[in-house]
């Protein structure tokens, strides 16, 4: 298809010419490493001649000490496009190589800390440390936290099954700066069990719910456990559920 386009040799020549110039380096110079003619090589930087080998377009691209892209007839916002559609194509492959700046638009960095939240059983999140990075899939994450730093930690247990089972990674948003709870939803909490995941529930009277998903935790009045406002200061709050990474 590149080689029908009337357009190509001048477009693709203009380039050519810019990092020849750029890297000082001659037609005869690209002829004797591509294993073309001299003339041939100035043909294709003076735009009377188009390569009709695309291999020969890469081939160049290696002896000027740029990309192919670069090489293309191609606006740079294509380029990024093709370079982000490759990226998500083959992701894994240079994930660990990649600045954040040029991630595919979908995705997003997180920090996975050490330690676990409890879900049933007791939580271990004492000395935090970030051990890992992992790359989330934006549309996963609550609307209004997506711009937000968050972090990310397996759970340990089953009380919010089916929502997360154990050995699954919960992403939430910590609270900072006097930020407090609003409204019902899963909250990291600290309780005399470590910190766990849970729903959290304000009742009209003030009192505070503690809710698991899976009912067998629940006493017969169908919640865990209503906190009466006078004792929830023992309470802490400590941040927002806002996505999820299931093992399956």
């Amino acid at each position: 298809m590149l080689i029908d386009n009337e357009d190509l040799p001048n477009l693709f020549s203009a380039k050519l010419r810019f990092f020849m110039d750029k890297k000082k380096i001659t037609g005869k110079v690209i002829g004797e490493k591509l294993g073309v003619s001299k003339s041939t090589a100035i043909s294709w930087a003076n735009g009377t001649r188009f390569p009709k080998d695309i291999l020969k377009i890469n081939e160049l691209a290696d002896v000027l000490g740029v990309s192919f892209l670069d090489l293309l007839p191609i606006t740079h916002k294509e380029k990024k496009t093709i370079v982000k559609n490759a990226l998500v194509d083959e992701f894994e492959q240079y994930i660990d190589y990649l600045p954040t700046s040029i991630l595919p638009d979908n995705l997003k960095t997180v920090s996975l800390t050490n330690g676990y939240i409890g879900a049933g059983s007791f939580g271990v999140n004492d000395d935090i440390e970030v051990v890992d990075k992992i790359y989330v899939d934006i549309n996963t994450i609550e609307k209004a936290y997506r711009n937000k730093e968050l972090e990310a930690i397996r759970v340990s247990g089953d009380s919010m099954k089916p929502y997360i089972n154990d050995g699954d990674i919960t992403l939430y948003c910590k609270f900072k700066n006097g930020e407090k709870a609003m409204g019902d939803g899963k909250y990291i909490i600290n309780t005399n069990q470590g910190e766990q995941i849970k729903n959290i529930k304000f009742m009209l009277n003030g009192n505070i719910r503690i809710i698991s998903e899976n009912p067998s935790y629940h006493t017969k009045d169908g919640y865990d456990e209503e906190i009466d406002k006078e004792s929830q200061e023992y309470l802490n709050i400590i941040g927002k559920v806002v996505g999820r990474i299931l093992k399956g």
